[in-house]
């Protein structure tokens, strides 16, 4: 059945080595242990990334509240988790200048907070993890499900060793099929293996529309003394148009660590959008300037975020499958938070799964209880009381924020000089591309940022983003030329996509850079461009972020 391919055999397949997937690896052990099992059911974790962390991307402020209901003892164990939140401010920008907010409302504040790097968590994670029984296996990507009689009964690893070409070179391995009693999707935003599920069992067909923004980070080594640890500060306003969505952060890690970042709308509605061109812009604010200005970066990345809140959350449950975490849409763009939502479905995904292979039924019936235990969790009421948070700036900035009840903190907002603020977004965007020059010093190009990310892919190897020649010719040389003169070479925040010849003439993709951010798929407004995942191992390589 399976021809040449190798078959590893678990009771629950997690894919993706993030929170989610993690917290149920545990979790599942810890039920075993309070049960007085001598052996609980199988578990692998299965993650595209050369090491455990390696693709995870986080603004680095966790509520602790999961933590501590999966791990009391997390401290103990060496959680590698940095300063408590100990002061924070929210800013208005305009070009040149800020305006405190003289209150934040209670949904905004970080108080009891802790500040981390997601990949250094995600690595001590998979290592409690493992030490507890489950298998980790890294440079496995899972590119398909494996589907048999109407049900999910594992996935399909994806094969290692082809050439661009697709012919097989000497060290040729092909991909495995890893069977499992039950599959957990925790592949994070816009997951390719919940996309296809999507499309077998119609999971987003009582859903309301997703939305996605892209986040931007860069790590920086600065002098001490400038930030508090423990300082946490985000912005509204500069470089976004009132039109946009989106806004900055900087994370005091340590005396001398710095996360920041920003946020910047994307989708097929707003192809101008430029993340990495937005982050460059906002260091160059005075009140990020005066920050960073003697710094040195250490590391840069991007991924994409699922922002749609709870009208958007898809079924989570099918014929011998979960989705937990981000692919569930659990993030609360109100606090800009997720990762606590993601261990607590990992968890409450692991009680539903133990129950199920305790009683030998993984039926899409038994599999139900997931959605209705998570349904009754502090973990939807958070996301609930959040309600469509994001969909509040669908017109424009000042009017999301009076919905958001900002406006209370901030009665007067202040306005960018009219030429600049009321540019329609294509312009603005146009504008601030054609002013802005990286000085390669506090701000970079793409090519140094990538630089920065540890990103690496075998060179001759399939191309895994998917462009058809004939849309080349007819969509991307002629049409997007005309209406939006290529955007796919700003909404990228690795420089993957370049337009060359006056006028265009050819379409270069360069996939090693790819961030797997997956900007490109959501931001192209034609649909033209498909992400398919790239051979294991390959891929962003995160330590700090």
């Amino acid at each position: 059945m399976n021809g040449h391919r190798e078959t590893l055999e678990f009771d629950i397949v997690l894919v993706g080595g993030g929170p989610a997937s993690l917290a149920a690896a545990i979790h599942l052990q810890n039920l075993s242990e309070r049960r007085g099992l001598p052996e609980g059911p199988s578990v692998v974790i299965l993650d595209k990334g050369r090491y455990p962390g390696a693709h995870l991307l986080s603004g680095g402020v966790l509520d602790p509240r999961a933590i501590g209901e999966l791990l009391p003892d997390y401290r103990e164990l060496g959680a590698p988790l940095g300063a408590f939140v100990c002061g924070e401010s929210l800013l208005f920008l305009t070009r040149n200048r800020h305006f405190p907010f003289p209150r934040i409302p209670e949904p905004f504040r970080n108080e009891g907070n802790v500040l981390l790097s997601l990949s250094a968590f995600g690595s001590w994670l998979a290592g409690i993890a493992e030490s507890r029984g489950a298998v980790f296996l890294d440079r496995t990507a899972a590119v398909s499900p494996f589907i048999r009689n109407g049900a999910v009964a594992g996935v399909v690893t994806g094969d290692k060793g082809r050439a661009r070409d697709g012919s097989m070179k000497p060290d040729f391995e092909p991909g495995m099929v890893i069977l499992g009693r039950a599959v957990l999707i925790g592949e994070g935003a816009d997951g390719s293996l919940f996309n296809q599920l999507d499309r077998e069992y119609g999971l987003r067909a009582d859903s309301g529309p997703q939305l996605y923004e892209t986040g931007v980070k860069e790590v920086w080594r600065i002098p001490g003394g400038l930030m508090e640890p423990g300082s946490v500060t985000h912005t509204f306003g500069y470089p976004l148009t009132s039109r946009s969505y989106g806004g900055g952060w900087m994370y005091a890690n340590s005396e001398n660590e710095l996360s920041l970042g920003f946020v910047t709308s994307v989708g097929r509605g707003e192809p101008s959008a430029d993340p990495h061109g937005n982050l460059q812009l906002f260091k160059e604010h005075p009140s990020v300037r005066k920050v960073i200005g003697g710094g040195t970066l250490l590391e840069y990345g991007a991924k994409v975020i699922t922002s749609g809140g709870v009208s958007a959350m898809p079924r989570l449950h099918g014929p011998g499958f979960l989705v937990a975490g981000e692919s569930a849409g659990l993030v609360n763009m109100q606090r800009l938070k997720g990762l606590h939502l993601a261990m607590k479905s990992g968890m409450l995904a692991a009680e539903t799964l133990f129950d199920a292979w305790l009683a030998g039924d993984f039926s899409a019936e038994r599999l139900e209880t997931y959605e209705h235990a998570l349904k009754n969790s502090w973990a939807y009421r958070e996301m609930q009381e959040a309600g469509n948070y994001r969909q509040a700036f669908g017109h424009g900035l000042y009017r999301g924020l009076l919905q958001a009840g900002l406006g209370l903190a901030l009665p007067s907002f202040p306005r960018e000089p009219k030429e600049v603020q009321d540019l329609p977004p294509k312009e603005a965007a146009a504008e601030n591309r054609l002013s802005f020059r990286p000085d390669g010093i506090l701000t970079f190009d793409r090519s140094r940022s990538l630089y920065s990310s540890g990103t690496q892919h075998e060179e001759d190897q399939p191309c895994h983003l998917a462009v058809d020649p004939g849309d080349v010719a007819a969509v991307c040389l002629q049409r997007c030329t005309r209406e939006y003169g290529n955007p796919c070479r700003n909404f990228c925040p690795a420089g993957v996509y370049e337009i060359v010849g006056q006028p265009a003439s050819e379409l270069r993709i360069t996939p090693s850079n790819c961030l797997h951010c997956k900007t490109c798929e959501i931001a192209d407004p034609y649909g033209v461009i498909l992400w398919k995942v790239p051979e294991g191992g390959g891929g962003p390589g995160y330590k700090l972020s």
